[in-house]
């Protein structure tokens, strides 16, 4: 994956924690073979959003260990783009 696919998939990953967390602080983590990139927000409660190379993504809770996620996410789990908003109060 080249820089550019890169950042326009965090570019993703960073816009739907917008919505679930605004102001989070966030970090990347490049996924191996092209799979597409994880972005995590690394506190208690924060979670992971795995995002593929099409723009879809996943989101797992923070009590999912990495490993479980990405395994999940690889075998084609995704978090549908609606689902990424807060409940309003």
């Amino acid at each position: 994956m080249d820089k550019e696919d890169e950042a326009r998939l965090t570019a993703v990953g960073y816009r739907y924690f917008e919505q679930l967390s605004p102001g989070a602080d966030l970090q990347t983590v490049v996924l191996d073979d092209g799979a597409g990139v994880c972005v995590m927000h690394a506190i208690r409660g924060g979670g992971k959003i795995y995002v593929a190379p099409d723009e879809s993504a996943l989101f797992v809770a923070s009590v999912m260990d990495f490993e479980t996620g990405l395994a999940a996410f690889l075998a084609g789990t995704r978090t549908p783009p609606e689902k990424f908003v807060l409940p309003r109060r």
